[in-house]
């Protein structure tokens, strides 16, 4: 039996199987290494023999083909045949040893250049604009439940936002905006670093986003974008609102510049970008 090493036995969380296979595909020319080793003993004679993946196999949709060894005793018929079978975690493992390998994989978070394949670990948490726009949601509905429309006492100009059909319309329209065709960003906080990434609810385990928010966990993919001594990242720039500049607007900084929202925006109000220092990671897979 074969050691077992620790650092192979990883859950992704998240995994982009398409880089993964695409990747694979490219190092290796085509799938040379996906294949379904067939042994069995034969005194007399070894036979090559072709077989191809299965309908019902994980990787039929990449017509990948492959190769194995049929040995056969002529004498008591007898036939030993073992499948290996790889599952797309172990093509993972199988990607992130060979970039190790050849010293690809960079993991100074503080010394990287744009393309760079980086491994990093940092704690995870949601869009912070998702959830804030969330939360006040929430305090808009729970407001106007308990609101007494007959009440005939002013209204102070956050509570007439509040109430507001067009700006309960506007919230929605933005939370629905920044996770568009299931996409999302994930923020990583890491050595002092935000790190911002770019995911699609199509790899994550489950298909639930949630599974990584508020954990620790490893990142492996290719930076895209450095800021690290000035410049932002906007968390709104694949958005329609992304030439809005949403924390410059006027209503909205009058509703929440209020002292009652501070628990949901912090002292300086809502903040659409990230600052320096923060890089943009593709990421091919989150895992622990």
């Amino acid at each position: 039996m074969n050691k077992i090493e620790k650092n192979k036995l990883t859950i992704p969380i998240y995994l982009n199987t398409k880089i993964v296979f695409d990747m694979l595909a490219t190092i290796e020319d085509g799938f040379a290494k996906v294949k379904n080793v067939q042994t069995s003993k034969n005194k007399n004679r070894e036979d090559d023999i072709g077989a191809n993946i299965g309908t019902n196999n994980l990787f039929a949709f990449l017509n990948v083909g492959i190769r194995g060894n049929h040995k056969g005793n002529s004498s008591s018929g007898e036939t030993v045949v073992e499948e290996r079978t790889h599952t797309p975690v172990s093509l993972f493992q199988q990607l992130k040893e060979q970039l190790d390998d050849a010293k690809l994989i960079n993991r100074d978070i503080k010394n990287l250049n744009i393309g760079d394949f980086v491994e990093v670990q940092g704690t995870l948490k949601n869009n912070p604009v998702i959830d804030m726009l969330s939360a006040l949601k929430e305090l808009m509905a729970l407001a106007n439940l308990f609101t007494d429309n007959k009440s005939k006492k002013p209204q102070s100009k956050k509570d007439k936002f509040m109430a507001d059909n067009r700006f309960n319309s506007q919230i929605d329209a933005l939370i629905k905006g920044l996770q568009a065709d299931g996409k999302k960003d994930i923020i990583c906080e890491a050595d002092g670093t935000n790190i911002v990434l770019p995911t699609d609810e199509n790899y994550f385990l489950n298909n639930n986003m949630s599974e990584v928010t508020d954990g620790n966990y490893k990142i492996l993919g290719k930076v895209i974008q450095i800021c690290m001594d000035d410049g932002e990242i906007s968390l709104l720039r694949n958005t329609v609102f992304s030439k809005l500049q949403l924390d410059k607007m006027k209503e909205f900084q009058d509703v929440f510049s209020d002292p009652s929202l501070i628990q949901f925006v912090g002292d300086g109000g809502i903040k659409t970008v990230i600052n320096a220092p923060v890089i943009m990671i593709i990421p091919i897979a989150i895992y622990i």
